[in-house]
């Protein structure tokens, strides 16, 4: 365990300390800016139990969904050059989604396809309305979307799985719904991945290294990493019989070097030292302590509003009550309903093993937490991390 900062903030590492004392995760850890100063860092337990590895600063961990922001950052700069408008049609630029077929349940409960009444637009794609979903057994589109998935992994090794190609495979989907009727989570910003590679003829990996990665100095974060890297590489857990064990089905071939997937959505390797350097220059208006400008502070005010309206209503999620969904992230609107003492606007995003990130550009206050646990308990853990935080304040 390593802790430094101001003693008012002890109460969240003595959390995480809990946290892995009762075993609700192997390992955890913190990093939180406050005004442009390191006021706290803690880690706590193991990113690797069995070898008696304890969480670092230099762990690595998969951030899967909290690639989002960084591919949202990475379009945004293009749309800050002009390249496009927020309600162009995709098509304009990624031809195979011009005719969208909508899935659609008729009254005896059949469901049905159907050609789509307008096209997705780019805001529909930053949005999460596009209509495109995950995997799921809700709906023939998630079915689908789950055989697409499972194909896709099994080539990892084989380095069939470029950026480009795989959007080509997710417009062959049938939609959820109309796009821009709702809110859905889904694969949208791995298409954002292929936008960005289109527009800017790079391959997305390398659009992110040179115009976001490398300015920021962030040498741990990743699609695909050597193997001596990657042995840094904390450990998947998941609870069973009341215990914490491995979870080995988690896919990780593509994180070597072999693959070629970049997804947009989910696909970053990163550090806790890493990503706090990104979560921070977003809180500061896009511009690094060092100086480095990835972004302007007017596009990271349009980020950060609300943009879903009445369809807010459909993020049902429990951990994002009070939050409504901005360009690639949440964004808290309803302190009351959240439950919150932050602050309205506060914006972020976390991972499918738990990490998360808070950004606050009106306390100039940065959060940042890793762990690696399927399922997360993201709805126990975040709530009570933010609260925590914000009552050292």
């Amino acid at each position: 365990m390593k802790t430094e900062g101001k003693r008012c903030f002890d109460k969240v590492g003595i959390y995480m300390d809990n946290l892995a004392a009762e075993e609700k995760v192997a390992g955890c850890s913190i990093k939180i800016i406050l005004e442009d100063k390191e006021v706290y860092e803690h880690y706590s337990g193991y990113a690797d139990k069995e070898k008696g590895t304890s969480v670092e600063e230099n762990t690595l961990f998969r951030i899967y969904s909290m690639t989002k922001p960084v591919t949202v950052t990475a379009a945004l700069q293009l749309y800050e050059q002009g390249k496009f408008l927020l309600h162009d049609p995709v098509s304009d630029y990624l031809p195979e989604f011009k005719e969208m077929m909508v899935c659609e349940k008729d009254k005896q409960g059949e469901y049905h396809f159907r050609r789509a009444n307008r096209e997705i637009t780019i805001n529909d794609l930053f949005c999460m309305t596009s209509g495109l979903t995950y995997d799921g057994t809700s709906c023939p589109s998630e079915e689908k979307v789950g055989e697409l998935l499972r194909n896709l992994y099994q080539g990892f090794e084989e380095k069939s799985c470029p950026t480009r190609r795989f959007v080509k495979q997710i417009a062959k989907l049938p939609l959820a719904f109309e796009p821009g009727a709702q809110w859905r989570y889904g694969l949208s910003h791995d298409v954002l991945g292929g936008l960005v590679e289109v527009i800017s003829g790079e391959y997305f990996g390398d659009y992110v290294k040179n115009h976001i990665l490398e300015p920021l100095q962030m040498e741990d974060t990743a699609f695909h990493m050597e193997e001596e890297r990657l042995t840094r590489l904390a450990s998947i857990y998941t609870h069973q019989n009341g215990q914490i064990q491995p979870r080995t089905d988690i896919f990780q071939k593509n994180y070597s070097m072999k693959s070629q997937c970049e997804s947009g959505g989910a696909g970053l390797v990163s550090s806790l030292s890493d990503y706090i350097k990104f979560a921070h220059t977003l809180t500061r208006g896009g511009t690094s302590q060092e100086g480095e400008r990835i972004l302007g502070r007017q596009t990271i005010e349009l980020m950060r509003k609300d943009h879903l309206g009445a369809r807010r209503s459909y993020m049902n999620w429990k951990v994002l009550e009070g939050y409504s969904y901005g360009l690639g992230v949440r964004t808290l609107v309803d302190l009351a309903a959240g439950g919150s003492n932050g602050s309205a606007g506060e914006f972020g995003w976390s991972g499918m093993a738990g990490t998360y990130v808070a950004m606050d550009p009106d306390k100039q206050l940065t959060i940042v937490y890793m762990q690696q646990m399927v399922p997360s308990m993201e709805e126990e853990i975040h709530p009570r991390l933010r609260n925590i935080v914000y009552g050292c304040l």
